[in-house]
């Protein structure tokens, strides 16, 4: 399905609530003790500095920590404008209620990146974020099917697909980059998979999003 479907249709409160209530069912409520109000917005941060940081978010009371190398969970606001904080660096965006959004925090600089969930409980929603210099595609590891195609820096795609067990990898036409772990998805949740320079090569995130529920 092509990717330029779901860039007119952002709305993500769906991912969280049937998260949520598949989260219970699996014996995890306590990971999700806060629930959003209704119409809210969702930001979440993508540590790509070699250190730890905390993360301010206007609305909340507690700073978030963010491990390098490493996305933080995402927080739910009011939507309107907001302000992200890493120490003296800060972004002010204005946040439309329903939609998510992921901050890239990268050389001391901040970046924000619309996220491109959709209203479809039926189905497991995948995301893929290249922060490489190099164009690269998410594909069936094989490199036989194209997930999601090609994307450029700081750019993210997004795909939904069934119910199933599978491993990707990122692909730059026929050459592999890196391989992404495998995971049981499950309709109604969404994942993120992120490629990420690692000295002369690359790295790989695989993750099952969540919310921090901290205020």
């Amino acid at each position: 399905m092509p990717v330029s479907i779901f860039r007119a249709l952002s709305v993500l409160l769906l991912t969280f609530s049937w998260g949520i209530s598949q989260a219970a069912q699996d014996g995890n409520a306590d990971l999700y003790d806060a629930v959003a109000p209704a119409n809210s917005a969702f930001v979440r941060v993508l540590n790509l500095s070699e250190r730890n940081i905390e993360v301010t978010l206007s609305g909340k009371n507690k700073p978030q920590a963010v491990t390098s190398g490493q996305f933080g969970g995402y927080r739910f606001v009011a939507p309107g404008k907001q302000r992200i904080a890493v120490g003296d660096k800060a972004l002010e965006s204005e946040l439309k209620a329903n939609t998510a959004s992921t901050v890239i925090y990268r050389d001391g600089e901040l970046l924000l990146i619309a996220d491109q969930f959709v209203n479809e409980p039926r189905k497991a929603q995948i995301a893929f974020y290249n922060l490489t210099e190099k164009p690269a595609a998410l594909k069936t590891v094989d490199g036989q099917h194209v997930v999601v195609e090609m994307i450029t820096r700081d750019q993210t795609g997004s795909r939904m697909v069934n119910e199933l067990k599978i491993a990707f990898a990122a692909y730059a036409e026929a050459d592999k980059l890196a391989s992404f772990d495998e995971l049981f998805l499950k309709k109604g949740r969404s994942y993120s998979y992120a490629l990420l320079p690692a000295g002369n090569g690359y790295r790989a995130i695989t993750l099952a999003n969540s919310i921090d529920p901290t205020e």
